[in-house]
């Protein structure tokens, strides 16, 4: 006999997670796949926070909560985000019963945390997805009011106070349509400094950019360097000689790339960070890339730039000089035969059913819950 009490209404995911694409993408991937099963999807994270527009974009519901980190920060501060932290979970949990949200799934960092605990207060299941080799401190505390994690790496099950289980990273199905071959005719750069850009790969590309194009007229680049450097950057380029370049679009220099799946298909090698979610959009898509990890944070990226150059995939460059930079780069892009071994290694290394297995996950703990009471 069901013991599960029958239902009208679908069930209600609520979203969680903000400040960077790492933590808001994965949670559309997976927020997608539930769509495409039949569950209501919304999002919660900060109004100040660019998931409240990459939300919207897609067309969700956005509920904004209060947020702050209190990490790092002095005795005053902390204790002025504790009490924001509290009064928004409470908040939370109040959201999470209006909207009769049956999961909750929490991508991590501080934009998460209210969410995380408004579930604990309801009662409801929440499920931590930590995507990196090692676990931030945040998810490390978060996953203490988890009901389950979600982890990309084995390893990582051990930095989480929670039963985990290992799903991979989430990336949306635009990564895995692109064609596995690389494009052929001239050979074209992709530069991505993550969401907000980033100043050490921007001052590289604009020691650089300029000899390489000058030595290769078929080179073209799309240079993404965040909101706040598009117009420094532009000018530095135009007075190294580039000026041309980006009049006639084979240079472009822009703020955000909003289709990141379009660009990848046009692209023959891809220079970038290597936070968890761009190592598994590249792998999705098949192109390689030259890392330049970003070093900081208990040195996260270097351990998945690693994983990838040890199998073949991907290049890694730490801090590097301009000349070296701009020789390896060079060297690249001449091999092309080398490019696209790398670009097959780095597809044999995704994971096309991750989205998947988070929202099995998710729809187990909806289920546990539903056959224990009522929804």
């Amino acid at each position: 006999m069901n013991n599960a009490a029958p239902s009208s209404q679908p069930r209600h995911v609520l979203l969680s997670g903000g400040g960077t694409g790492g933590h808001v993408f994965p949670a559309l991937a997976v927020g997608d796949e539930l769509l495409a099963r039949g569950w209501r999807v919304s999002y919660a994270g900060s109004a100040h926070g660019p998931e409240a527009r990459w939300v919207a974009e897609r067309g969700l519901p956005f509920h904004a909560l209060p947020a702050r980190p209190f990490l790092g920060r002095g005795p005053a501060a902390k204790v002025a985000a504790l009490s924001t932290f509290v009064r928004s979970g409470l908040a939370a949990r109040n959201l999470i019963r209006k909207l009769k949200i049956d999961a909750v799934l929490g991508t991590g960092g501080y934009a998460a945390a209210p969410a995380m605990l408004g579930a604990r207060l309801a009662g409801v299941p929440s499920l931590l997805l930590e995507l990196n080799a090692r676990a931030g401190v945040a998810n490390a505390w978060l996953s203490r009011l988890a009901r389950e994690g979600a982890v990309a790496f084995e390893e990582t099950k051990n930095d989480l106070h929670c039963p985990s289980t290992v799903t991979g990273v989430p990336v949306r199905k635009e990564f895995f349509a692109i064609p596995a071959e690389l494009p052929s005719g001239a050979p074209r750069l992709f530069v991505m400094g993550g969401s907000q850009g980033s100043k050490e790969i921007n001052d590289l590309l604009l020691a650089t950019l300029p000899r390489l194009m000058a030595a290769d007229s078929d080179l073209s680049a799309l240079h993404q360097v965040g909101g706040k450097n598009v117009d420094a950057v532009r000018d530095a380029y135009a007075q190294s000689g580039l000026g041309a370049s980006l009049d006639s679009g084979r240079l472009q220099v822009v703020p955000f790339v909003s289709d990141v799946p379009a660009e990848l298909a046009k692209s023959h090698l891809v220079i970038a960070r290597a936070g968890s979610v761009t190592v598994a959009e590249l792998c999705a898509a098949g192109r390689p890339a030259l890392f330049v990890p970003l070093t900081i944070a208990k040195g996260h990226q270097v351990e998945n730039a690693r994983l990838l150059e040890k199998a073949g995939a991907a290049e890694v460059l730490i801090s590097p000089y301009p000349d070296a930079f701009h020789d390896r780069v060079q060297a690249l892009l001449a091999d092309r035969a080398g490019l696209a071994a790398r670009a097959t290694k780095a597809k044999n290394l995704s994971r096309p059913n991750a989205a998947a297995a988070l929202a099995d996950r998710l729809e187990a703990l909806a289920s546990r819950r539903t056959k224990g009471g009522a929804r």
